[in-house]
This record gives C-alpha cells, sequence and structure tokens, in this order.
C-alpha cells in the first residue's frame, strides 16, 4: 500500500487525534503496519500512546543528522509512531527563514527504507509550515469536522492551503480522500441541521461512515488504548472507515 495521509481541520476537538489513533487501530488490527506521526506541538497522540523516544518529530525537523529512523517509536507489533514534544510549539519560527522550510519531512522521508503499509499523519489545527511539511509528502488527505458551523468554515481554509501547496509545485499530487464526520452529536436539533447542511454541501466526498460522540472514545483515550482494543462494538465505525478508505485507495 505504501500510503501516506494526514488528518486535517483548523478547528480544535473535532477528533482529528482520535480519528488518527482509531483509524490506526482498525488497519492493524487486519494485520497492517502503521506508523504514526504526532504533527501537532500538543502531542496528544504521543501522550494517548504514553510513548517515548531519543529523538521526536522536533529533532527530525530540526536537526539535520536525526533519521527518520531514530524517531520511531514501536507502540505494539503493529503500531509505531514518531512521537512530539511542546518544544516544536517554536518550529514556526525556527524554520521560517530556512530555503527547504516547507520540504523537510518530505526530503527526510525519500531516504528512509519505509516498511510500513500506511502513514497516518495528526496535524495541528494551525496550518502553518508543520502542516505544510506534511502536505508536501502525502498521497492524500482527510478533512475531520464536527457538527459545527467553524469545522466547516475550516474546510475552506485546509482547500485553500492544498490548492497553494499545488499551485506552488510543493506537491502537484495529492488529493482527497474524502470528509470525515468524527465527534459527531446526534441528539440536538441544531447538530441535526448540521448534518444536512453538510450533506448537501459535501455529499460528494463525504464518507459514509460517521463517528458519532461517545465516553468510550474518552475512555480508551483515558487507558492509552485503541477503540478497537478497548471496546470492540465502539470500534465498528473505525471498521466501516476501514473498508471506505480501502475503496477509495484502490
Amino acid at each position: 500500500m505504501d500510503t501516506i495521509i494526514s488528518l486535517l481541520n483548523v478547528k480544535g476537538g473535532v477528533g482529528k487525534t482520535t480519528s488518527t489513533l482509531n483509524i490506526a487501530g482498525q488497519f492493524a488490527k487486519f494485520g497492517h503496519k502503521v506508523l504514526l506521526i504526532d504533527n501537532d506541538s500538543q502531542s496528544n497522540l504521543s501522550q494517548i500512546l504514553n510513548v517515548e523516544s531519543q529523538y521526536n518529530l522536533y529533532d527530525l525537523y530540526s536537526n539535520s543528522k536525526v533519521k527518520v529512523e531514530d524517531c520511531i517509536v514501536k507502540y505494539n507489533d503493529f503500531i509505531s509512531i514518531i512521537p512530539n514534544t511542546i518544544e516544536s510549539s517554536t518550529l514556526e519560527s525556527e524554520l521560517h527563514n530556512k530555503m527547504t522550510r516547507e520540504t523537510i519531512l518530505k526530503n527526510k522521508f525519500s531516504n528512509f527504507d519505509n516498511d510500513f503499509d500506511l502513514i497516518l499523519i495528526d496535524n495541528s489545527p494551525f496550518l502553518g509550515i508543520c502542516t505544510t511539511n506534511t502536505l508536501a509528502m502525502s498521497n492524500y488527505y482527510i478533512e475531520v469536522i464536527d457538527n459545527s458551523i467553524s469545522a466547516l468554515q475550516g474546510l475552506k481554509l485546509v482547500n485553500k492551503l492544498v490548492t497553494s501547496v499545488k499551485e506552488n509545485g510543493i506537491n502537484n499530487n495529492i488529493k482527497s480522500l474524502g470528509v470525515l464526520r468524527s465527534n459527531f452529536d446526534r441528539t440536538t436539533l441544531f447538530s441535526k441541521q448540521i448534518s444536512e447542511v453538510v450533506s448537501e454541501q459535501y455529499k460528494d466526498k463525504l464518507f459514509t461512515s460517521i463517528i458519532y460522540n461517545s465516553i468510550k472514545y474518552k475512555e480508551a483515550v483515558a487507558d492509552n488504548k485503541t477503540i478497537q482494543e478497548y471496546n470492540e462494538k465502539y470500534a465498528e465505525p473505525y471498521e466501516n472507515l476501514y473498508y471506505e478508505i480501502l475503496s477509495k485507495l484502490k
């Protein structure tokens, strides 16, 4: 497969990190080797998996001698991660004057002997240099939304950045894999109205699978587990999403 997918939105709290983790969990369950990249200085993905390494994503960006393989930590036999740290919150200013600032990760990965079936990247809500780096190396991107107006507005900003990445020749081949509805509330009238708007505006791009909000996902995170490890019933939407992603990749 050897596929790289970035998950994006400028709104926080839409479920990007949870979705990244549990998509990985589903691919792992079916025997695929997955590498996660925590491209968010809040480091939530790294904290959930409770991993530490000598080198992390900050080092990969900032130290020319650090290689991709130096930063990879195994979570289990099928999931590995390049963790992040709060230090990387300074990267936007540190990298600003570098000539190849948008393609640092792409260049590092070009020298990486990759034996992963899938690379999933959890991105910061801030669409700056670090997010541009992951778009530069990605084959596809998934836009993650909850049922809020600001999440819908965030889609326009993501699409603007992707257009810029293409027009500037950073990555002409990146494609949208779809819009994922995550952390969705099915109970209120407002959330149902938002769902109708989303379905109308993005019907060709929407994944059929919807991840409705549940305390079970929060419990799994608190227990440092994927939802597949924690509760099989609540993993079912991710199994459906797994088959949708595979069909779109084909």
